[in-house]
């Protein structure tokens, strides 16, 4: 991986940037915020993160205004996370890549740990979840101000994978995270880490097999053109932080602070009804773009995956079996 360069990062941020803020809202305000994220502008992230631009220019009567960069237009997800220090943007939407600067989140990412939505919700009110965002704030110096409920994650590919022998050996885009790489290495797929937007070019061209991801990426991405098969997997359950810049967040007026604040919970509200509503239309969505969905056998891969805690993250132990009981 490359970091950006201030002068690079600024030259996609004005390209990007251009139809975001009217010169007027551009002038009148006091601070420009710079909300980037991976999601393309059909996602509910996105609109997610418009309302939040919205709501914060109207709680501050135009004195804070956000720009929002979707598709990776400011760089991939860890180059934001890295850019956003260094002043180059302020807000995301990330979890698991922020495990290099608090290892516990990477417990979120762990295959068939969590059971349902409702188990997820309840992690994400624990003190166990607060204990992790305090890791966050302490060592990233990035603030989570909300999060957004993520749908299972499933395996898609160009052929059925009914069962674990035939994902022996098959080329999986992950995120480059550790805990991904561990448990489908467990499993017996070829785990490749690969940054988002490069996921769709390596599919067509068969540099991998597959990718797996929750179905609104899936469909957002329009993964159905170079990919032919749904695998119900739901290997991760999840949430996903909205984070901003603490130092930058630390440096606006109180006021624009708490507008801030107030956006961000009211933004996760609007994402959360948005979120439900698609959920329940995505599956039919795949299906009409001529997506086959499998009933993958998955007692397998659940025994697979049963030692990669304790044998590859044994700092995990306890936060894993905190999460199972509850």
């Amino acid at each position: 991986m490359f970091p950006l360069t201030r002068r690079q990062f600024g030259g996609l941020a004005g390209a990007a940037a251009a139809t975001t803020l009217l010169p007027h809202q551009r002038a009148r305000a006091e601070e420009v915020l710079r909300f980037s994220h991976i999601a393309n502008e059909d996602n509910t992230w996105h609109l997610g993160a418009l309302e939040f631009a919205r709501l914060v220019e109207e709680k501050t009567n135009g004195e804070v205004v956000c720009e929002v960069y979707p598709n990776s237009s400011l760089g991939t997800e860890r180059e934001t996370l890295e850019g956003i220090p260094l002043g180059l943007a302020d807000l995301t939407i990330t979890s698991d890549s922020m495990a290099q600067w608090a290892p516990s989140i990477l417990a979120m990412s762990h295959c068939f740990l969590f059971r349902d939505s409702d188990h997820v919700l309840r992690f994400m009110e624990s003190e166990l979840a607060d204990q992790i965002k305090q890791e966050v704030i302490s060592q990233a110096r990035l603030r989570p101000i909300g999060y957004f409920l993520r749908g299972p994650r499933y395996l898609t590919s160009k052929r059925p994978i009914n069962t674990i022998d035939d994902v022996q050996g098959f080329k999986l885009r992950v995120p480059n995270v550790p805990m991904f790489i561990d448990d489908w290495s467990a499993i017996g797929a070829n785990p490749t880490p690969m940054a988002f937007a490069e996921v769709f070019g390596a599919m067509q061209q068969g540099v991998i097999d597959g990718q797996e991801n929750p179905f609104a990426l899936i469909d957002s991405a329009k993964f159905y053109e170079v990919q032919d098969y749904v695998n119900l997997t739901a290997h991760v359950r999840q949430a996903i932080y909205v984070v901003i810049g603490d130092d930058r967040l630390q440096a606006m007026r109180p006021e624009h602070q708490d507008a801030v604040m107030e956006a961000a919970a009211e933004m996760q509200a609007y994402e959360r009804d948005l979120f439900w509503a698609k959920e329940t239309e995505l599956e039919e969505v795949l299906k009409g773009h001529g997506m086959e969905f499998i009933e993958t056998e998955l007692g397998p891969f659940v025994e697979a995956v049963q030692n990669v805690i304790p044998e590859k993250h044994p700092e995990l132990v306890e936060a894993v079996e905190a999460i199972q009981a509850m």
